[in-house]
């Protein structure tokens, strides 16, 4: 009810609300501890000027009850690890839900590498999915949710990123975003998927030693109003979108869109499988989201999971 430009009375509130005005005053305060910037005038009642600069645990709840796909949200102001704490609560839940942080001190990437998570400077979430499909369907997954978390921020920042095949969304030709996808499987049917995600939204000085990292506020400039609520909601939204279409399509429809986005094609890459390590030209991506190079030797091959250096 404050998200508009004009006052509106606590009375107001209250009598819509069916509520005391104690109630709402109490609230006031809660969200002005949580980062949102509220005027209180006599006889006007409140008006929202800003949201918080950071990730705001009311809004989240707000999407999430608003969501098709996800039932809940559990939000930690630290903790280890997103990816820890959706893998705890796994048993506790059969629905699909979600595990923010603020910061992270053990956060981690593919291969367990440290993910550098500091306080309120980037965005760290665990995705807790149900699907029930054979497991073989998960690299169909990242290419789904990789385009959706490059559209999210393409639309909520007006960049332009690029995907790094298969877990790297990139921007500048500096990573802004990883994902790990784990999974929980029986009998080769997956039970869980669990997408931990971590995004570069601020400026770190930890980052500068990273010379291959960057974060949206390096690119757009800290002069530019960062929403970090509003990036919520798109993400939500193209998560649902094309994990839904993940589970009712094939990837070659989305697979052009998918090739627009990519930033490997045509480009020198140093291929790291389990035990071995060749250069290769990356030349396309099959129907099956198989990634498809040619080697110093002249040699095709299909790349089903490996780390890529370019």
């Amino acid at each position: 009810m404050l998200d508009r430009e004009q006052f509106i009375s606590g009375q107001n509130i209250a009598d819509t609300l069916g509520v005391s005005r104690t109630a709402i005053w109490k609230t006031i305060q809660s969200l002005k501890e949580e980062g949102y910037s509220i005027e209180s005038v006599t006889s006007k009642g409140y008006h929202l000027k800003n949201p918080p600069k950071y990730l705001s645990p009311t809004a989240l709840s707000v999407l999430i009850g608003q969501s098709g796909l996800f039932s809940n949200v559990e939000y930690f102001t630290t903790t280890p690890s997103t990816q820890k704490e959706a893998f705890r609560m796994l048993s506790e839940t059969k629905d699909s839900f979600m595990v923010v942080a603020e910061e992270q001190t053990q956060g981690r990437g593919r291969f367990d590498r440290h993910w550098d998570s500091p306080g309120k400077t980037g965005i760290y979430i665990s995705l807790v999915l149900r699907p029930n499909i054979p497991i073989t369907e998960i690299i169909r997954f990242n290419l789904f949710i990789s385009l959706a978390i490059s559209k999210s921020l393409d639309e909520a920042f007006g960049v332009d990123t690029g995907i790094k095949w298969p877990n790297d969304i990139y921007l500048d030709d500096k990573k802004i975003c990883g994902f790990l996808t784990e999974v929980v499987s029986e009998s080769g049917v997956i039970n869980a998927i669990i997408c931990g995600i971590g995004i570069n939204i601020f400026k770190d000085d930890s980052r500068l030693k990273i010379p291959t990292a960057t974060s949206i506020e390096d690119i757009i400039g800290s002069s530019e109003k960062i929403d970090v609520d509003s990036f919520m909601e798109r993400f939500l939204d193209n998560i649902e979108i094309y994990y839904n279409r993940f589970l009712n399509e094939p990837f070659s429809l989305i697979r052009e869109d998918w090739k627009e986005k990519s930033i490997i094609f045509g480009k020198e890459l140093r291929i790291t499988e389990t035990g071995s390590m060749f250069m290769a030209r990356a030349l396309d991506i099959n129907e099956d989201g198989f990634l498809e190079v040619l080697d110093e030797e002249g040699n095709i091959r299909k790349i089903i999971s490996a780390d890529i250096e370019l």
